[in-house]
């Protein structure tokens, strides 16, 4: 059939064209949805994420800031091989005061609560690494800890961790 033939022709589109179309342009915006749904998802999914890192951080500068034989003290227990390190988290909450930790045993005071940034709670345990007995005199000068940060989206938990090492003021 010539291009011209066609140009002519006056017919138009029948309704079972029209719906064909109609129904393949519709599948293939449903796809394209689709994945911009889930762009959106993994988005604010990672941004709760690098909160989750950033409120960690600034629970290891936190620890960092106070007395290193204060902090000693906390986790002498862990340190001296009493008990593991898992058994021994410190709840770390923020009062009115600011940030406080609080042993697993001790009761949390009403006032304290979780870090809650953009109405998300997150919950911050830090705990300290098991140090091999051949590297005990280390303890002196450094404590290694670990940061764990949990959270809460759409019913799933999430967790993320950081480690550092809480220095003594001997060597800042």
């Amino acid at each position: 059939m010539k291009l011209s033939n066609i140009l002519r022709n006056h017919q138009g589109l029948t309704l079972i064209e029209v719906l064909v179309s109609v129904t393949i342009l519709s599948t293939v915006l449903l796809v394209f949805l689709n994945f911009f749904f889930q762009a959106g998802t993994y988005t604010n999914m990672n941004q709760k994420k690098t909160v989750a890192v950033n409120v960690a951080r600034n629970a290891l500068m936190y620890m960092e800031s106070r007395s290193f034989l204060e902090t000693k003290r906390e986790f002498s227990d862990v340190n001296e091989g009493r008990k593991p390190p898992e058994q021994h988290p410190l709840k770390l909450k923020i009062c009115d005061a600011g940030y406080e930790t609080f042993p697993p045993d001790e009761a949390v005071p009403a006032d304290c609560k979780d870090i809650s940034i953009n109405e998300t709670p997150y919950e911050v345990e830090i705990t300290s690494e098991e140090v091999p007995p051949e590297e005990q005199e280390k303890l002196d000068y450094y404590i290694p800890v670990i940061a764990e940060v949990r959270w809460m989206t759409n019913d799933k938990e999430f967790s993320t961790t950081v480690d550092g090492t809480v220095k003594s003021e001997d060597i800042r």
